[in-house]
């Protein structure tokens, strides 16, 4: 029980979890929350996952192995909390989650709950759009992805919910 209580405790990681919980009881009553949901569960899974599985290891086997397979399992995760948010609350809000990670959101999230700087220089955004056209990306057009990522998700739900 010690253990848990200092990953709950660790940055900001504690703050990640209470806002999972608020987020959940706003999913029910607008559907914004339920992106804010998707990206907050994804980034406590990644917190849990990578920074205190991966990170703080010790093992024999080949890095790029442990990470390839620590990949594979975050992205079984998130399209289990995909196919979960969708039936509960509705596929475009979910969808719009599944938007928000696509334009690197998640990654920023990361770096602002875990008190990191963020790098100058993102290299593993290779599947993002502008990673699509650009291998590395700056730090600066990660944040200006993200942000268009936002944008969309906004302009979808209003259009969806014809709140225009």
């Amino acid at each position: 029980m010690n253990e848990l209580k200092k990953i709950f405790f660790y940055k900001l990681t504690g703050l990640n979890f209470l806002l999972v919980l608020l987020f959940i009881a706003l999913a029910f009553y607008t559907p914004f929350a339920v992106l804010f949901l998707f990206l907050l569960t994804s980034n406590l899974f990644d917190i849990l996952g990578y920074h205190f599985t991966l990170i703080r290891r010790t093992t024999t086997m080949p890095e790029q192995e442990i990470i390839k397979a620590y990949r594979i399992n975050q992205l079984m995760f998130d399209a289990m909390l995909f196919i979960f948010l969708g039936l509960l609350f509705g596929w475009v809000p979910a969808l719009c989650g599944v938007i928000l990670k696509f334009f690197g959101a998640q990654d920023i999230t990361y770096y602002i709950f875990l008190q990191k700087a963020m790098p100058k220089e993102w290299n593993w955004l290779k599947w993002t759009p502008l990673g699509w056209f650009k291998n590395i990306l700056t730090k600066n057009e990660v944040v200006f992805q993200a942000i268009i990522g936002l944008a969309i998700c906004v302009v979808i739900l209003f259009l969806y919910f014809n709140l225009i």
